[in-house]
């Protein structure tokens, strides 16, 4: 039998998306900021302004973010694998491939989208968190090779690790597609909910809400068709779970309230 509440799911979008964000956000720029002994600015939704560094120390601010991405990347995926051994709950499961996937397709994706654009932590073009440092054309090449084949791997084996989950053919699909287009959606509309907040305008909107979401996680919308015409379906049953859809929604509503319209430091 398969059966997953799509409110669940989308719970757990609303719950994910503004804890790892902060993630990447404080966990990230801001952290190797202060250890740097810059001071932190501003934190909004999908931002950090850090002062009083430069050279070398700036670009580690910059790459920050995406570093630790990959980091809870590879913890979450080890601790997915340690649950899958241990025939954990698929409420545990997914959630622990939801974030190791996410974290994946975010931290593949700013390399992608910094290479092509110009534009985020890693852009090197005008605009671009690295602009000021005179880095090389052959710097975004490398970006790009870098993130569009990190970017093929990831899906290829979320792909791969859902099916071994909730297997795969025509009576897996509904699964698969409300586990990995209802997260997509949820996430995705909330954090450019959050963004249109932002003070900066429509276009930190585009560049950081819409880009990390519906583009940096736009895997989830291959994966949800990959159920494929043979094969067999695999028990998973995911109910409507009232604590994650009840903190799902505050948390989201607070993320907005409070880094939306961002978080101003003086000293």
């Amino acid at each position: 039998m398969q059966r997953v509440d799509q409110f669940t799911i989308g719970g757990l979008g609303l719950l994910l998306m503004p804890l790892l964000t902060m993630w990447h956000e404080i966990g990230g720029h801001a952290a190797v900021c202060a250890l740097q002994g810059g001071q932190v600015k501003t934190i909004g939704a999908f931002y950090v302004a850090c002062d009083g560094l430069s050279g070398a120390a700036d670009i580690r601010v910059a790459g920050a973010g995406v570093v630790v991405n990959a980091i809870l990347a590879l913890a979450a995926y080890l601790l997915w694998r340690r649950a899958v051994r241990r025939s954990a709950s698929d409420l545990a499961r997914i959630i622990l491939w939801l974030v190791w996937v996410s974290q994946g397709f975010v931290a593949a994706g700013y390399l992608l989208f910094s290479g092509v654009s110009g534009f985020g932590d890693l852009g090197i073009g005008k605009g671009g968190a690295l602009s000021g440092f005179g880095l090389p054309m052959p710097v975004r090449l490398i970006e790009i090779a870098v993130g569009l084949a990190s970017y093929i791997v990831l899906t290829r084996a979320a792909n791969r690790t859902l099916s071994g989950m909730i297997g795969t053919g025509p009576e897996s699909q509904k699964a698969r597609r409300v586990i990995a287009h209802g997260y997509y959606v949820s996430v995705g509309l909330a954090a450019v909910l959050v963004g249109i907040l932002n003070p900066l305008g429509i276009m930190i909107t585009a560049m950081s809400a819409a880009a990390s979401t519906f583009g940096g996680l736009a895997g989830f919308i291959s994966i949800g068709f990959g159920a494929g015409k043979e094969g067999e379906a695999k028990p998973v049953v995911i109910g409507r779970n009232l604590a994650i859809i009840g903190a799902g929604v505050p948390a989201s509503m607070a993320f907005a309230l409070v880094f939306g319209p961002s978080l101003h430091f003086t000293g």
